[in-house]
């Protein structure tokens, strides 16, 4: 059982202290896409969680569906609101000075994996997800992730690629490596679901195997696929003809067709 983000920082903040490491001036966070987040009782497509990478026991949650960047103080259970000017985002990646101090706005409560709290009347509820491990079905991810399947619908692939992936005659396999606690992975992989899911055709089977967090399972995958995430991974006749690693610039689906061509 892999071990909750929560305890990873409690962990790593009473070792720091422990040691005696004194925290920089600069404190950078990092997004942990394991949460999912729901605002007002609807998912919420904007939020993005964030924890500092040298595990100090806090998060920071941004939302277009907030007034301000909420953070949270996992030794105090209390959350605050920030000031938007004291964080500096760049996609997954926050940079504050030190930890921001903000406005108090009450405790919040854990139950069940679920840590909920209101800011300014507006309920919010952050869950916490097992993290998917293994080869898993298109169903499970989607049902795992609601906010995948928002995702998924959401987008458009282009019709072209799609006439293309249903009318290819060349027996494939299609590996996909992701990460459901992978911030990239969390744009990418819904939009890889809907591109294989509409561009249906038995001639190209789809595998999805998950990673856990760490990259170390699971290993037999890894040993034999290698560990880029999120990474599309494409074989013909047993033998890899090509890999799209990552958010590729362009459309996906125009990747996948150009190692396909």
């Amino acid at each position: 059982m892999n071990t909750s983000p929560v305890r990873l920082i409690l962990i790593g903040f009473f070792l720091l202290s422990a040691a005696g490491v004194s925290v920089a001036s600069s404190q950078e966070w990092e997004e942990n896409a394991q949460f999912g987040v729901e605002i007002g009782g609807s998912i919420d497509l904007s939020a993005q969680v964030f924890q500092p990478t040298n595990y100090q026991p806090f998060m920071i949650l941004t939302s277009d569906a907030l007034p301000a960047p909420v953070l949270l103080d996992l030794a105090k259970k209390r959350v605050f609101l920030l000031k938007t000017n004291a964080l500096k985002k760049d996609g997954s990646f926050l940079k504050t000075d030190g930890v921001p101090k903000g406005k108090d706005a009450g405790s919040y409560a854990v139950k069940g994996g679920v840590t909920s709290f209101k800011v300014k009347g507006k309920s919010v509820s952050m869950i916490i997800r097992q993290t998917l491990v293994g080869e898993t079905a298109r169903s499970i991810i989607l049902a795992h992730s609601p906010d995948y399947e928002l995702r998924m619908n959401a987008y458009s692939p282009k019709k072209s690629a799609i006439s293309f992936l249903k009318s290819y005659k060349k027996k494939t396999e299609v590996v996909v490596m992701f990460a459901t606690w992978c911030s990239t992975c969390k744009i990418v992989l819904p939009r890889v679901l809907r591109i294989f899911g509409d561009g249906d055709n038995p001639l190209i089977h789809v595998r999805y195997i998950g990673i856990a967090m760490g990259g170390n399972e699971p290993a037999a995958e890894l040993e034999r696929y290698g560990h880029d995430y999120p990474a599309v991974i494409v074989y013909q006749n047993g033998k890899e003809i090509d890999r799209i690693v990552g958010d590729p610039p362009g459309a996906i689906e125009d990747a996948i067709v150009n190692i396909l061509k």
